[in-house]
């Protein structure tokens, strides 16, 4: 009778041994099949980006040397740097930023006085000059010596508020 629970008992060890190596094999299923949802919402993320729409422009005078740019696909999750030039491919005259919009902006209103001619461009989200700092948060947007535009105050000291 003693022969009996003497299995039992090396059964209940056999199904305890083999407990770790079964949750051993479920984290590693479970890191395995995260970590290919994880690599399958990146590249879907880099597609998406790859894949966005070229910005379409609608440019409308708006009367006394005024004009409308208007993105008219615009995506409301980034935003728009508007570059103007006199001339196309001439490296007389390159291409300026004209204005940063904020995220989700995709109308601009400029100030054409003084310009005979000119033509414009959007790109999309950018680091114009390379400097790995985005447009919106770049002291001189075409200069890549020059990066995040930060403000210190010196002075005054005593607690006062800036409005």
């Amino acid at each position: 009778m003693n022969e009996p629970s003497k299995i039992k008992a090396t059964n209940s060890e056999a199904r305890q041994s083999a407990r770790p190596a079964n949750m051993s094999d479920r984290r590693l299923r479970f890191a395995t099949i995260a970590g290919g949802i994880i690599a399958a919402i990146g590249v879907w993320i880099c597609a998406t980006l790859a894949n966005a729409q070229q910005p379409v422009l609608k440019i409308s005078n708006l009367g006394t040397n005024h004009f409308s740019v208007l993105i008219t696909n615009g995506i409301s999750t980034t935003n728009y740097t508007l570059f103007w030039t006199p001339a196309l491919q001439d490296q007389n005259y390159p291409w300026e930023v004209l204005g940063i919009g904020n995220v989700g902006e995709t109308n601009f209103t400029i100030d054409g006085n003084g310009w005979d001619t000119g033509f414009f461009k959007v790109l999309l989200g950018t680091d114009f000059d390379g400097d790995g700092v985005p447009e919106w948060m770049d002291a001189q947007p075409a200069n890549p010596a020059v990066g995040i535009l930060s403000v210190t105050i010196d002075s005054p000291t005593n607690g006062m508020v800036f409005q």
